[in-house]
């Protein structure tokens, strides 16, 4: 793969929207619409965030939309920032709803003075103008473009080769759920004899993700062999129900895939917190390990009910970056 600049360079290619003109409604007052339709500007700390559209449909089953998006990401900032601060972002747009079709943007052609870029160059080796989420108008202005879910890079733009995390992905596939639990406490294990502390999350989909918080000190490619190594004891001493194989014709139908390969440089997996363009409108949960053992499901967690479960409940990955550990190979 091209390596991209170490360091983020000054892009001339993001042309500088001029500011919204017009009054801006605070957080405050935006919270407390009821039923709005068409555009406004917000005030987010000090930055007019025009949003537009805001009564379109996203999720038509569940009559969830842009506003409702836009509410729960304003209520859920303070515990979902942390885990975007300073990444390049990878924007996954739905600007018509989970049923119209999805695309991907890396590159940024235009945004207001808020939006930060850095420019990379990417896999292909084209040089593109990444977004960067910095602050929550970053965020809502993300989310204004369509940008259901929250995909932010592994790593932040002062340390962009030095991962902070790695991340394993239980993908079941057709396996039960049971299945993916068992793997997901098997993984705890390993981590526990290893002295490495585990995260455990909802993928919001269809599985589980489990992230180890990392002192952002390895390269990526030190991070991912740690993460495969991982991943492959993890299959070794539960064969029947998990596995490393990639093909998926080749995996039994009850083994759940014990995936590490998105923690390659520029990979990313959908953001804690993070609402999923799924059915249900379900956002990808912070777990307990206790929750894991007692039978927690995809379906628990939605943008209608984590905003009250947080303060109802706290945050399970409050300590997360206080828990940045070295690896051990």
């Amino acid at each position: 793969m091209p390596k991209s600049k170490v360091e983020p360079q000054k892009s001339a290619g993001v042309k500088r929207t001029p500011a919204k003109k017009g009054a801006a409604i605070s957080v405050a007052e935006f919270l407390t619409l009821k039923q709005p339709k068409g555009d406004l500007v917000l005030d987010v700390d000090g930055h007019a965030v025009a949003l537009t559209s805001l009564d379109r449909v996203y999720w038509p089953a569940e009559k969830v939309t842009k506003y409702d998006l836009l509410c729960y990401y304003l209520r859920i900032s303070p515990h979902l920032m942390p885990f975007l601060k300073d990444r390049p972002a990878i924007l996954q747009r739905w600007p018509r709803g989970v049923n119209a079709p999805m695309f991907f943007q890396q590159d940024l052609a235009s945004a207001p003075g808020f939006v930060k870029t850095v420019h990379l160059t990417n896999q292909e080796g084209r040089e593109l103008d990444y977004a960067v989420y910095t602050t929550p108008a970053s965020l809502l202005y993300f989310v204004n473009l369509g940008t259901i879910e929250q995909h932010p890079w592994h790593s932040t733009t002062a340390k962009l080769d030095k991962p902070d995390w790695i991340a394993i992905d239980l993908d079941p596939k057709q396996a039960p759920w049971e299945n993916v639990l068992q793997v997901a406490l098997i993984t705890k294990a390993v981590c526990d004899e290893v002295g490495l502390q585990a995260f455990p999350k909802t993928s919001g989909s269809s599985g589980i993700h489990i992230y180890v918080p990392l002192q952002p000190t390895n390269t990526y490619e030190r991070a991912a062999e740690f993460s495969r190594l991982l991943a492959t004891e993890v299959a070794q001493r539960a064969p029947r129900i998990a596995t490393v194989e990639r093909t998926i014709a080749k995996r039994k139908k009850q083994q759940v895939y014990v995936d590490w390969m998105q923690n390659a440089r520029g990979k990313s997996l959908a953001s804690v917190f993070t609402a999923r363009a799924k059915p249900q409108a379900t956002v990808s949960m912070p777990l307990t390990w206790k929750q894991i053992g007692q039978g927690v499901k995809i379906s628990d967690f939605t943008v209608k009910n984590v905003p009250a479960l947080l303060k109802k409940n706290g945050d399970p990955w409050s300590e997360f970056f206080a828990s940045r550990q070295k690896l051990k190979l």
